[in-house]
């Protein structure tokens, strides 16, 4: 295993940590760490902000190691947006006075002692990142945590509005779960459980497809056109 990948590996294992999840996708943005989980049998994903931060400063400075001279050193030279995330993890740690020392006479010195400051003030973790004097690279990573962690509750909303649609479809054109399945070369435990009121079992995705999928064919079969079928997932 190279070391790119075994980085990567590392950054989902703290990430998703012993949550319950048991699928999940990565890809790196320029905007940084995009998450997407798929959990089972709706187990609430447990992602704490702490766990967040580690495998955001992994991913951003390219390395494995968590160590605050290591990562303060790549603030400074090659990976600067790891700056923010890294001082929020001393922060969540108790370790920000450690790391304001060494980020002395950096150009992140200036920015972390606001940044403590307003913590002292705030007193938690969630009231600092709601202050609007936290400038707004540092509230950025507050909200991209709360985007990855509110992201499968919010997909399961929006696969349950989908998975109606797709009932009422399935029955007015008498398509079967089955043919379905087979016409998408889907796996049919999870879209007959997903159809069956499970909205963790498919990804928004595959539940867009199998909805786009159950209305065309009702809207073509009466006329008699072929039904185009979409590429997998």
């Amino acid at each position: 295993m190279n070391n790119n990948r075994k980085c990567h590996v590392k950054v989902l294992n703290d990430i998703l940590g012993e949550s319950g999840v048991v699928a999940f996708g990565a890809k790196l943005s320029r905007d940084g760490l995009c998450i997407q989980a798929i959990q089972k049998g709706g187990t609430r994903l447990n992602l704490t902000f702490e766990g967040f931060l580690k495998g955001y400063c992994r991913e951003l400075s390219g390395q494995q190691s968590l160590s605050f001279r290591k990562l303060v050193e790549q603030a400074t030279t090659d990976a600067p947006r790891v700056a923010e995330p890294l001082f929020l993890l001393a922060l969540a740690q108790g370790k920000a006075e450690y790391v304001l020392g060494l980020s002395e006479g950096s150009w992140m010195e200036q920015d972390y002692r606001d940044v403590l400051s307003l913590y002292g003030q705030a007193g938690s973790m969630a009231s600092l990142c709601a202050k609007s004097e936290l400038p707004n690279r540092y509230a950025n990573v507050w909200r991209a945590y709360r985007a990855v962690k509110e992201k499968p509750a919010a997909d399961r909303r929006v696969n349950a509005l989908m998975r109606k649609k797709t009932l009422e479809a399935l029955e007015e054109s008498g398509v079967t779960r089955y043919g379905l399945c087979r016409a998408l070369r889907l796996n049919k435990g999870n879209v007959y459980a997903y159809l069956a009121g499970d909205d963790s079992k498919v990804s928004r995705k595959t539940a867009r497809r199998i909805m786009e999928y159950a209305e065309e064919r009702g809207t073509q079969e009466g006329a008699g056109h072929p039904v185009c079928v979409t590429g997998e997932d």
